[in-house]
């Protein structure tokens, strides 16, 4: 083969390998070199077809004998080496603590223009050492105890601070959300014996009986949830929203409207699986992994609801309530268990405590990254008007 049938081969397939096969045949045919030879130069130096044939050709023209050309490919390869590792050497610094530190600066003056985010729980905000941080904070309770609705009043009071709020919302559609978030400002205004519950708000029948007083209560309500219901996006799903559909709608609300947002997913059991063909235990695992990436990449507060299994109905809350609690244990950065206040005492009745109005709920700190565990909070929860009242102190 000439070196011209050569050098036209390596035009077409400049960058690929398999060309180095032409080179091989010119060696061998020219210079006597072996396959072996050509094949580990290239493979040791990652040479491509262009290189090689630079060489080859090099030679060539300076009328170079077999050992020289030999010797023309050892150097070539030897300074490529040396290169590759000085280029590795300086990554592998870049890697080190010293090689991050700038950025860490960086990051402490840029956090200077995003604070941490209060929930609206002056309490709760004491005892995560100021509020929301970036990262995963997990709520997990039985049913009935309304960890969907704090969270949700916790959204609002975000919200009204003027921060966005993404809600992925697979349990509850968004009329009910919203008519949650107006009862309860109907009580915040007039009271329990005035207010009015999320179905006395949205049923028409009601609602036309209603005075007028009654009915302008309801109008305040709402006129009020309008003053921060623009920082509030629900996506509703039942079974079709997943952790990557999760990602795609706070890159996009970030990329858009410039605003990094709290992320809210309620809950956490009924995403989307991420693996048809895996056990549920193994798509949690996943979506919390996900979850906390998300977290991190966008420097968000992503606040996951999670439901307990039958374990947790009877004793205080703890790890082991958690329905596959593993990936939420070691994969949280807060995680927060809600109790009926006296559960586990001998005498403690759970149909006595739920039938209470309010309701005595605690909430306790199971794990804070950053921070003291053990802290309960006390709450008054008072289901009708989807409303809770957070006690001044903790124990």
């Amino acid at each position: 083969m000439e070196l011209k049938e050569v050098q036209e081969v390596l035009r077409e397939e400049q960058n690929d390998l398999t060309s180095t096969g032409a080179i091989i045949a010119y060696g061998i045919d020219h210079f006597g070199l072996t396959l072996e030879e050509i094949t580990d130069y290239a493979s040791r130096t990652g040479l491509t077809g262009a290189s090689v044939i630079e060489i080859l050709t090099d030679a060539e023209r300076k009328g170079q004998s077999i050992e020289e050309t030999k010797n023309s490919l050892k150097e070539y390869v030897e300074k490529t080496e040396a290169k590759t590792i000085e280029e590795e050497r300086q990554q592998l610094q870049k890697e080190s603590a010293a090689g991050y530190l700038q950025e860490f600066v960086d990051g402490i003056a840029a956090s200077m223009n995003s604070p941490v985010i209060r929930s609206g729980f002056p309490t709760l905000d004491q005892v995560l050492d100021g509020g929301l941080y970036s990262g995963l904070y997990v709520v997990g309770a039985i049913t009935s105890l309304g960890k969907t609705t704090l969270i949700m009043q916790m959204a609002d009071q975000i919200a009204a601070q003027g921060n966005d709020v993404i809600i992925f919302a697979m349990e509850m559609p968004k009329e009910d959300l919203i008519s949650k978030s107006v009862s309860r400002l109907t009580m915040l205004k007039a009271g329990m014996d005035n207010a009015k519950t999320a179905r006395g708000i949205t049923d028409g029948s009601r609602y036309k009986n209603y005075s007028e007083q009654e009915r302008q209560l309801i109008k305040s309500a709402i006129k009020e949830y309008g003053t921060y219901a623009e920082h509030i996006f629900i996506y509703e799903g039942i079974g079709d929203i997943g952790v990557n559909q999760i990602r795609e709608a706070v890159e996009r609300h970030t990329r858009i409207l410039g605003n990094i947002p709290v992320v809210v997913v309620d809950y956490v059991q009924i995403l989307a699986p991420y693996d048809i063909k895996a056990s549920d235990k193994q798509n949690i695992d996943k979506a919390v992994l996900e979850l906390k990436r998300i977290s991190r990449d966008f420097k968000s507060p992503v606040i996951a609801i999670s439901s307990f299994n039958r374990a947790g109905y009877k004793t205080k809350a703890d790890f082991s309530g958690f329905k596959e609690s593993g990936s939420l244990e070691y994969g949280s950065d807060v995680v927060i268990g809600l109790d009926l206040a006296g559960i586990g005492e001998a005498d403690f009745d759970p149909t006595e405590a739920k039938s209470k109005d309010p309701r005595e709920i605690e909430a306790v700190i199971l794990k804070n990254r950053n921070g003291r565990t053990g802290d309960r909070i006390k709450y008054q929860y008072y289901p009708r008007f989807n409303y809770f009242k957070e006690a001044d102190r903790c124990r």
